[in-house]
């Protein structure tokens, strides 16, 4: 049944509602985090330590989410393309543009993945843009969670019921997309400022900042129900007025509707498939707990200085400044009661407690656990034997390949939504070639239209699987041989895998082309007679 105006508003109004109390509970958690990955821990934590005390802050959060970041991405992402049963479309062109668009939003990806692994997920947003090259056309940013409007009710993110994204949009832009309107503008807001609307900046008077400095707040609803693309503001109107209100122009091959926007987990609550789980939550109380280690000791290394006690009026000056000659020795004077067996003594000093060295072991062994990653990954050297490490790196190659996976349905849903937005953006009279392997191809519609299934080309692969790989194939080159296998296909593989140049290849099929028997000499008239 159609909806009016008013209803899409009120859906979009309670949307926007409930995403705003989720991530308001949120915040200074994603706050924790987001300092503990900038080695910014003791920021904004007054209370927790006087003034005066020495702060230390580690780099274990930076550590844990770079050490994974190093293990997941290694070259520039890429597909593979099967062709359509029935035969439709190119092959080739729609490889050759997905290749090319992904070779240039590797950093878009990689920021994303990021996110993902600091908060609880992130997502890829394609929007289409004006551009004479048709890799241009397109574009991807890495949208952090708290931007997006989730269905949590759902079961799978294809099955949610709406997706949404709110931002901030400059008012030339809104101007351009939606006409000029009598727009009540406001500052671009940070979510990690402060939550008060007076220090957070909602009352200011904006009248006399520019216009590039003057945002109007967008929210963009894909409603999957009734397949309608929603553009409303509270910045217009009161918001009691839709921007737009159109069918999802973004569609699957068989005419389902499709958002713009790629979700990007790595783990999942169980019970709320919609709900990210961070790597960070799972790492950052031994990351607080090695931070408040380190820095009771830093304060008290600064506390452990020899320090004196003598006996009043039993030195001159003189004499007082030539024992304190050392710098680091302080005279404390008190009476001569007896309290002192000569002029001169000691003050004693208690030692650090060497249960507090066994906790920061523990507190290590924790963290790597956490990060589900051995020690190695992170370029930490260990005493292990060969057999432990190669245990730990099977252990440690099971978790990445996991996360590679996931990395990998994002790269390939988001250029499902690459080719099925930019069809609409190819104007075939335009005549757009590209060059591809089979040679030059026109870029038309029908080119890219078919049922495609695409594939990441990395397949689940990490530095550490691909290590893992080259060293099982080397000790099984003697078996395979053994079984049957050509030389050349084994060489062949090993020039793949061990990414060597292509000559190497070249050489070892020149090598084995067989040479081509001498031919027959040919008989003269007279023997043939």
């Amino acid at each position: 049944m159609s909806k009016t105006a008013t209803d899409r508003i009120l859906f979009l109004r309670a949307a926007l509602s409930a995403h705003e109390n989720y991530w308001e509970t949120l915040r200074p958690t994603m706050g924790l985090y987001r300092r503990a990955y900038l080695t910014r821990f003791w920021e904004g934590r007054k209370d927790v330590l006087d003034e005066s005390c020495i702060r230390v802050e580690t780099s274990d959060g930076y550590a844990t989410i770079e050490s994974l970041m190093g293990s997941l991405f290694t070259k520039y992402p890429g597909v593979e393309i099967s062709p359509d049963p029935t035969g439709a479309g190119s092959v080739e062109v729609t490889k050759t543009l997905s290749n090319e668009f992904l070779s240039t939003v590797r950093a878009q990806v990689e920021a994303a993945a990021r996110m993902a692994l600091i908060y609880p997920q992130s997502f890829l947003k394609l929007a289409p843009r004006e551009s004479n090259s048709i890799l241009g056309k397109v574009a991807l940013r890495a949208v952090p969670p708290w931007q997006v409007l989730l269905d949590r009710d759902a079961s799978a993110y294809e099955d949610a019921r709406y997706v949404g994204h709110v931002y901030y949009l400059p008012v030339s832009d809104a101007n351009e997309k939606f006409g000029r309107k009598k727009w009540v503008c406001e500052e671009q807001k940070d979510f990690f400022a402060p939550t008060d609307k007076k220090s957070a900046g909602y009352t200011k008077d904006t009248t006399e900042l520019p216009e590039e400095y003057l945002y109007v707040r967008v929210v963009e609803m894909y409603d999957f129900q009734h397949d309608e693309l929603l553009f409303w503001s509270p910045n217009w109107d009161s918001g009691k007025q839709l921007l737009s209100r159109d069918m999802i122009p973004c569609r699957t091959f068989d005419d389902r509707p499709l958002s713009n926007l790629v979700p990007f987990y790595f783990s999942r609550q169980p019970d709320r498939p919609m709900d990210g789980y961070s790597t960070m939550s799972r790492v950052y109380d031994q990351i607080h707990e090695k931070n408040v280690l380190r820095t009771f000791w830093a304060n008290a290394v600064r506390r452990d200085s020899r320090q004196f006690l003598y006996r009043k009026d039993s030195l001159d000056p003189d004499q007082l400044a030539k024992v304190t000659a050392g710098q680091d020795g302080a005279m404390i004077e008190v009476d001569g009661d007896g309290s002192l067996d000569g002029m001169i003594a000691l003050v004693p000093t208690g030692t650090l407690n060497t249960d507090h060295s066994a906790y920061l072991s523990y507190i290590e062994q924790d963290l790597q656990r956490g990060a589900m990653t051995a020690g190695f990954v992170r370029g930490e050297a260990s005493r292990a034997t060969a057999t432990e490490v190669s245990v730990l790196a099977q252990y440690t190659a099971s978790e990445l390949g996991k996360m590679a996976r996931d990395r990998d349905q994002t790269i390939e849903q988001a250029v499902l939504v690459y080719i099925r937005m930019l069809i609409p953006l190819v104007d075939d009279k335009q005549k757009l070639v590209i060059n591809t392997a089979a040679g030059a191809k026109v870029v038309t519609a029908e080119s890219l239209d078919a049922d495609w299934t695409i594939y990441a080309l990395d397949g689940g692969s990490t530095p550490t699987t691909d290590v893992m790989r080259k060293q099982q194939l080397i000790q099984l080159v003697p078996t395979l041989m053994q079984l049957g296998v050509k030389t050349n296909d084994l060489k062949a593989e090993l020039v793949r895998l061990y990414d060597l140049p292509e000559d190497f290849l070249k050489a070892v099929e020149a090598e084995a082309a067989p040479e081509a028997p001498p031919l027959p000499p040919v008989p003269s008239t007279d023997e043939v007679a």
